[in-house]
């Protein structure tokens, strides 16, 4: 599936892909099988898609994006190593396979702090490893108590979203009070998206839309020409929902 405001970064997402793959080259033949079970994931390939897009928004440079996007999608893929992990009651058996996937998922999850060094943001290594334990409390809940959709995304995907534009924010040397703001608009953006293109949720996908559009507006009084790709998504994003206003 295409998105739109993707289009205009096919090659930042091509070089994202390259770095992913040479990060983690010393284990790829034996990690690409499960780089195959996240083929057409819409959640892996959105992801990238919006660091990118929260870093050109503030003018940041290309290639630090780029650095920041494949740490991200480390996250990520580190995470969704961890729920192929099943217990006893789904069956799984606990042989060298089972233990062979926590510990790659363990290995990639250590990777990004390497990665944090080398894109010398080493001054975001406490709130990754806040998020990293955030997801992984996320995990939890999703796959022992039960939760609905919507709580189960914000504690699992909603932080790699907020996290990326607050670091975003943090390395643009935004004020605390603008970080909040564009930090909130991830949240939000996130939430739409993965209710929207990833589950296929219509409902109340319209109530995050509203609250980025007006963190979106307060945020233009705050960065002068600011990019405009998030308000695209934004509008992408309504024409998705058939152009309604119906419950918003």
């Amino acid at each position: 599936m295409e998105f739109i405001f993707t289009r205009e970064m096919k090659a930042d997402l091509l070089e994202v892909e390259d770095l992913f793959k040479r990060s983690l080259l010393s284990w790829w033949d034996e990690i690409y099988i499960y780089v195959q079970k996240m083929d057409g994931d819409l959640s892996f390939q959105l992801l990238t898609a919006m660091v990118i897009n929260a870093y050109r928004c503030l003018g940041l440079e290309r290639e630090l994006s780029i650095q920041m996007a494949n740490l991200f999608k480390t996250i990520n893929f580190a995470s969704k190593i961890h729920v192929l992990v099943k217990d006893d009651d789904e069956g799984q058996e606990h042989n060298q396979e089972l233990q062979f996937t926590v510990l790659i998922g363990d290995y990639i999850f250590g990777k990004v702090m390497s990665l944090l060094l080398d894109t010398r943001a080493d001054k975001l290594l406490d709130r990754f490893a806040a998020m990293i334990c955030e997801i992984n409390e996320g995990l939890i809940v999703e796959y022992k108590l039960n939760k609905g959709l919507q709580e189960v995304l914000a504690r699992t995907k909603a932080p790699l979203y907020n996290h990326a534009f607050n670091s975003a924010a943090e390395l643009a040397g935004l004020a605390p009070e603008v970080t909040g703001i564009y930090t909130e608009l991830g949240y939000n953006l996130g939430m739409a998206l993965e209710l929207l293109y990833v589950h296929g949720q219509k409902e109340d996908v319209g109530a995050y839309l509203i609250k980025a559009e007006q963190l979106l507006q307060s945020l233009r009084h705050h960065i002068p020409g600011m990019e405009p790709g998030l308000e695209k998504l934004v509008q992408e994003m309504y024409k998705e929902l058939g152009g309604s206003t119906d419950g918003l």
